[in-house]
């Protein structure tokens, strides 16, 4: 799996989330390396550094970079929607 497909599931997990009226997705890190067997260092890195610095999630954590709760951005969505879905 590529770092562009992985950053398109968290986006999309994070998203539908949001969708469905929650307003954090809870353990996103987990359920990305579980649903996708992919290394959970490279999860955590996409998750905790990349898409934070890029301004598309916000994570939410008394714990600062530990966090595995993610509410997504207007600017998350837009890359979701384009570079993800197609559209």
């Amino acid at each position: 799996m590529t770092n562009q497909e992985i950053r398109c599931a968290i986006l999309k997990y994070i998203y539908d989330e949001k969708k469905a009226g929650n307003e954090f997705a809870m353990a996103v890190v987990k359920r990305i390396t579980k649903d996708y067997k992919v290394d959970i260092k490279r999860v955590r890195s996409i998750f905790l550094r990349d898409l934070p610095k890029e301004g598309l999630i916000e994570t939410r954590s008394p714990w600062g970079t530990s966090a595995t709760d993610a509410v997504i951005t207007e600017k998350g969505i837009r890359e979701y929607m384009e570079k993800c879905k197609g559209g």
